[in-house]
């Protein structure tokens, strides 16, 4: 029988049963219209096409214990959850970068340091994408964004204690994991004397 013919809650029942071949055509039927959908609210292809994929392999992770009633609204929901998760994290890291700048110039170096401070930034960058997506957003809002453990709390709906505990859980986080560039990070503000 050609699963072309099923419905979408025909080819789901079918998923549910690990039935590869109705994974398949939920995927020829759906994937390029979740892809241009997030290209033409991202503008950038790979991004896009990656999170078109991501989508399907979510769908493919939780087939046993999916139930929708209409495919089409439940995977396009799911994609803007998902753009909206990677426009935020975009977000983050430009922010993060800009305050770098802010402490290093870039005119003030030379292209082996400024080449280190690139390294450094990137380490830091995937240091905190290790954290707890908790610990993490508490740790941007604080020293990126400057807010108070008072206003974090606030902000969070979450005890003062807590705030304080995933500061230093992630402060404590970072220095273990960035002990190779501290020689760099004491270089680069001047700390040598």
């Amino acid at each position: 029988m050609s699963l072309n013919v099923l419905t979408d809650n025909e080819l789901l029942a079918l998923l549910r049963e690990d039935d590869e071949q109705a994974f398949r055509e939920l995927y020829e039927r759906y994937w390029y219209k979740m892809y241009v959908i997030a290209h033409r609210k991202l503008r950038r292809k790979e991004v896009a096409e990656e999170l078109a994929q991501e989508l399907f392999v979510m769908i493919w992770q939780k087939r046993e214990s999916l139930r929708v009633i209409n495919l089409q609204a439940f995977l396009g929901v799911s994609l803007k959850n998902m753009m909206i998760d990677y426009i935020r994290r975009n977000i983050q890291e430009e922010h993060y970068l800009d305050q770098l700048q802010l402490f290093f110039p870039a005119e003030t170096f030379t292209t082996i340091e400024a080449v280190q401070l690139n390294e450094l930034s990137e380490a830091i960058q995937n240091t905190l994408a290790k954290l707890p997506e908790k610990t993490r957003e508490i740790f941007i809002l604080n020293r990126f964004e400057h807010l108070t453990i008072r206003e974090i709390a606030q902000r969070l709906n979450l005890s003062e204690k807590t705030i304080e505990y995933h500061l230093s859980r992630s402060t404590t986080f970072l220095r273990q994991n960035l002990r190779d560039f501290i020689a760099i990070w004491v270089f680069l503000t001047g700390l040598t004397g």
